[in-house]
Formats: C-alpha cells, sequence, structure tokens
C-alpha cells in the first residue's frame, strides 16, 4: 500500500446531471401502468437518459415505474417511463432512487425542467 487515495470509478453516465428548476412538481408511481401510490418527495436532479429523486419509502431495483414531471405554469406534465436501477437509505428516513428512463426526453421538456440548460 502506498497510502495514495485510490482514484474514483470513471463516469459512466452519458450525460451531465441538472438541477432542477425551482417549482418543478414529480409523482413516482411504481408499476407499468401508473396506477400505484404516489411515493415522490423531490426531484434530485436530472438528465437526457435518467433521474435521481427522493422518494417517502424504497422500492426493489428493476420495477418499472410512471414518472410525471410538471415545471410550474405549464398545464400538461410530462410522463416517462422508467426503470429503478439503484435505491438506497437517504439517513433521514427517506430513500434516493436512481431511475433510468425507456425513452430520451425530449430537448424542449429538458429546457422547461433544469437550470440554465443550454448555458456554459
Amino acid at each position: 500500500m502506498s497510502g495514495q487515495p485510490t482514484p474514483p470509478p470513471p463516469e459512466r453516465r452519458s450525460a451531465r446531471r441538472r438541477a432542477p428548476r425551482s417549482g418543478v412538481s414529480i409523482t413516482f408511481r411504481p408499476g407499468s401502468l401508473g396506477l400505484g401510490p404516489d411515493l415522490a418527495l423531490a426531484l434530485v436532479d436530472l438528465h437526457e437518459d435518467g433521474l435521481c429523486m427522493r422518494l417517502k419509502s424504497a422500492v426493489n431495483v428493476g420495477i418499472e415505474a410512471e414518472v410525471t414531471l410538471s415545471p410550474s405554469g405549464r398545464r400538461k406534465p410530462t410522463k416517462l417511463d422508467a426503470a429503478v436501477r439503484w435505491c438506497r437509505e437517504a439517513g433521514d428516513g427517506t430513500f434516493l432512487v436512481g431511475l433510468s428512463l425507456r425513452k430520451r426526453m425530449l430537448h424542449k421538456d429538458l429546457s422547461e425542467l433544469v437550470k440554465g440548460f443550454g448555458l456554459v
């Protein structure tokens, strides 16, 4: 052992994670039909292919879910089909979950949901 810290693993994401705009509302309903209870508490971050959110309870890795994202002032929410990739306890009684989207999010939808989209 050389005492040197080990470097972090290489980034596997295909896109940069972005913080959501304030006022974005979100739902998370387990199951592909979107009929389960809404477990969503908050959106943590998102990108074209996935998102991270805080839930009221733990969910199993691999399950399908329907997620809706609604920017403030927009009438129709964006519905997304997703799969749970990971779930871990956040330490405050809530759970963080990583979701992989079945279809890439459209540029126009993403631009309404994130802070500073398109800015360098």
